[in-house]
């Protein structure tokens, strides 16, 4: 991926996309010990970011013009890093995590009584 920091410039960064069918909706994107932040997006929505524009408040994802790449944008309260990725990497590992889990059966791997235990302990 590509941190956008101004007009003509930016730096690569190297994120890896880890995806655990135990937490079946999100996606981790890990920026390493360097970035020192792992930022968690749900699965459907960097999907439906290949597609068109998404999300709202914290993460925000749209395909460029050409569709060759993906915008990602991430908030916090310092500010906005805007990451331009490439799309057909993205779309492949997409398409790798519904072989694992696919779409629309993600809650059956959710242990829903320890999920509940753990609520009512907190």
């Amino acid at each position: 991926m590509r941190l956008i920091t101004g007009e003509a410039q930016g730096r690569d960064l190297h994120v890896e996309c880890r995806y655990e069918t135990g937490d079946p909706f999100a996606v981790r994107l890990d920026f390493g010990a360097d970035e020192g932040a792992v930022w968690v997006v749900a699965r459907d929505l960097l999907a439906a970011g290949l597609r068109g524009p998404v999300g709202e408040g914290d993460v925000r994802i749209e395909p460029s013009g050409t569709g060759e790449h993906v915008f990602i944008a991430l908030g916090c309260r310092d500010g906005v890093a805007l990451l331009k990725a490439p799309t057909r990497p993205l779309a492949r590992f997409l398409r790798a995590t519904g072989r694992l889990v696919p779409v629309g059966t993600e809650s059956d791997r959710i242990d829903w009584d320890r999920c509940i235990s753990d609520l009512l302990s907190a």
